[in-house]
């Protein structure tokens, strides 16, 4: 999808790409996919630092234990990135993508994207009196020239 918008894959499936997607960037393609779970449970995130390879399809599962609402805001890291977002979490959008996700309680919520940029990506939960917070390290592959 270039030039910005919401289009549902499916049934709760919601893809976004701000800009037009790069090259290989095909997230329904059946390449080696790297899975991640990011827990939420007595406020925190769990782990607090997660590694991804630049370049490899990433599913990110997040999943809420605790018996209250909380958010995923990860900053800088899906910004101009195609995504495909599923579950039960309430995603909000603005125009550089996906600026975080609300997950309700026992919510989970899975954002499928390839990292494109490496670098550090904190994220948090901006929600009144939650002091949550972890980082996304995207690693470039060994051997990859730009």
């Amino acid at each position: 999808m270039v030039g910005g918008g919401i289009r549902p894959d499916g049934p709760g499936d919601v893809s976004w790409a701000s800009s037009p997607a790069p090259p290989n960037s095909d997230l329904s393609d059946t390449a080696e996919e790297n899975s991640v779970t990011l827990t939420i449970k007595s406020r925190v995130f769990i782990p607090e630092t997660i590694s991804l390879p630049m370049g490899q399809k990433t599913h990110l599962t997040i999943i809420n234990h605790d018996s209250e609402l909380h958010a995923f805001v990860p900053v800088g890291l899906l910004t101009h990135t195609h995504i495909n977002l599923s579950g039960n979490g309430a995603p909000q959008f603005g125009k550089e993508g996906l600026l975080r996700v609300l997950l309700p309680t026992r919510g989970q919520t899975d954002i499928v994207f390839i990292p494109t940029r490496p670098g550090n990506y904190p994220f948090f939960c901006d929600l009144p009196g939650h002091v949550m917070r972890g980082n996304i390290v995207v690693q470039e592959k060994k051997g990859m020239v730009e």
